[in-house]
């Protein structure tokens, strides 16, 4: 077996992929030299200190591959242990599980977005002033409404493809992600764009 280069087993966190919202694919690169044609089967690798998010992120992804049709095993079922997978025990899981690509997710920045949207206020019409209902009519145009702030967090990260064979990846994709807590349901709306763009580039 060829050598597997997979320079993204750091200890980073994948910190929920996370959201119900869409997920934005904003780069793509394929390997202008490569000449295989798809992966049948995918080992799944979330790059996470947090145990669960990584074998739920892992589970989802695996999951929503079957139901596109390509086999995929995550990797914390072949390599149970916590942390970053040692090079030979990953290299054993791939060959052993039968998987001809590795594909592996990893949190690459955070970014905060501000949205502010500012104060506005009107004098109720003087003629509604006639009566108590006029005037509490008028008041519902004319009524202070304080600024209001909002903070919306994204989670950017890089998914990466190796094909087993080849030492080198020959796909990769950076995918911006509004952050949450669900990380299962956000999976699902994470995985739509990249297995989509992996389609299209033939690699699935």
């Amino acid at each position: 077996m060829s050598t597997l280069r997979i320079p993204f087993l750091a200890t980073v966190l994948l910190a929920a992929l996370c959201s119900c919202a869409t997920t934005e694919l904003t780069n793509t690169w394929k390997d202008p030299q490569y000449r295989g044609g798809p992966v049948k089967k995918i080992m799944v690798v979330g790059i996470s200190n947090q145990v669960s998010a990584r074998r739920t992120f892992e589970d989802a992804f695996a999951e929503i591959l079957k139901t596109n049709g390509v086999e995929a095993v995550p990797s914390h079922t072949a390599v149970p242990e916590d942390g970053q997978m040692a090079e030979d025990k990953l290299r054993a899981a791939v060959e052993q599980s039968g998987a001809d690509g590795v594909l592996i997710t990893r949190m690459v920045e955070r970014q905060t977005e501000t949205t502010v949207t500012p104060a506005a206020a009107m004098a109720p019409p003087i003629g509604a002033r006639r009566s108590y209902y006029g005037y509490y009519s008028g008041a519902w145009i004319g009524y202070y409404e304080p600024a209001t702030v909002q903070h919306y967090n994204y989670i950017v990260a890089e998914t990466t493809l190796f094909v087993a064979a080849n030492p080198q990846p020959v796909w990769s994709g950076t995918t911006r992600t509004m952050d949450s807590k669900d990380i299962r349901a956000a999976t699902g709306g994470f995985a739509k764009p990249v297995i989509g763009a992996l389609k299209k580039a033939g690699l699935i």
